[in-house]
């Protein structure tokens, strides 16, 4: 099972090309929404040791990847197929 986590905000177009772009390479993903919680979004931020939103984690079983921001995500869905991991 592979599910990416965006911690995001609601106002990014980053954040929501990101969800776009996972739905339609038909991704699991869960948006985790940090619009009134700053300081969680600074306390994420500093655990990957990333500095912009989205941050963008992919979920493989036990194993937690930092895959970036937008454009890190765009590269890897390009590599990969589409559908279901």
């Amino acid at each position: 099972m592979v599910v990416y986590l965006v911690y995001g905000i609601t106002d990014c177009p980053a954040c929501l090309r990101a969800c776009a772009d996972l739905m339609e390479h038909d991704k699991e993903y869960v948006f985790i929404e940090t619009d009134f919680a700053r300081s969680y979004r600074e306390y994420i931020k500093k655990q990957f040791e990333w500095k912009t939103m989205p941050l963008i984690v992919k979920l493989s079983g036990d194993e937690e990847v930092l895959v970036g921001g937008y454009e890190d995500l765009v590269y890897i869905l390009k590599k990969e197929p589409k559908g279901p991991d």
